[in-house]
């Protein structure tokens, strides 16, 4: 009884941290953002750039035409709560339980009454896999330093969500990633926040 109340009493700290860091932000998408005089266009695509940049690693920018797209990104668990990717608790305790990875798509256009409309897509999934990975399972009967290499070999391409089963998109980070934009461009609050 006494080592179970000693785990929940290490636990605890782990369990407030990962829930402090998110709020649910509710944010228009795509959200308008107002044409900053100085910098126009540089401006809205560099602030977004950066503002993508803390949450994911981009895997290719077109400001030209005003996409960004992000490498997948494995989501962060309750042990990680400097990573701003699982915005409040259950999606940090989803992470620690399972395998989740998401990747953004971002799309920074001229509104049509002046300003930048800027729209953000989460798409978040879970790991779907035959067999664990690293089991042991049969192998303790075989001595693998014997064994000659074998290395699979493709003769077609791999579907890119092949072994991931998709969750949708994740409009917590989405409303999460909006509001740090309009904050970072001088924008004001999102109605209905503080």
């Amino acid at each position: 009884m006494r080592r179970c109340a000693r785990a929940w009493l290490m636990l605890a700290p782990l369990l407030v941290a990962g829930g402090c860091h998110g709020r649910p932000i509710l944010a228009e998408n795509p959200t308008l953002v107002p044409d900053p005089k100085p910098g126009g266009y540089e401006q809205v695509w560099n602030t977004t750039v950066e503002v993508v940049d803390r949450y994911f690693d981009i895997a290719s920018e077109d400001r030209y035409s005003g996409k960004i797209e992000t490498l997948p990104e494995t989501g962060s668990s309750l042990l990680e709560p400097w990573r701003p990717d699982s915005v409040d608790f259950y999606e940090r305790l989803e992470s620690s339980l399972q395998t989740i990875r998401r990747r953004g798509f971002v799309r920074v256009q001229p509104a049509p009454a002046g300003g930048y409309l800027v729209n953000v897509e989460v798409y978040k999934e879970l790991e779907d896999l035959h067999q664990p990975i690293f089991t042991n399972f049969g192998g303790g009967t075989l001595v693998t330093s014997i064994m000659p290499l074998r290395e699979q070999v493709f003769d077609q391409d791999v579907p890119a969500g092949a072994g991931w089963i998709s969750l949708g998109r994740d409009l917590k980070l989405e409303g999460e990633i909006l509001a740090e934009l309009r904050s970072a461009l001088g924008c004001g609050t999102i109605a209905g926040q503080p």
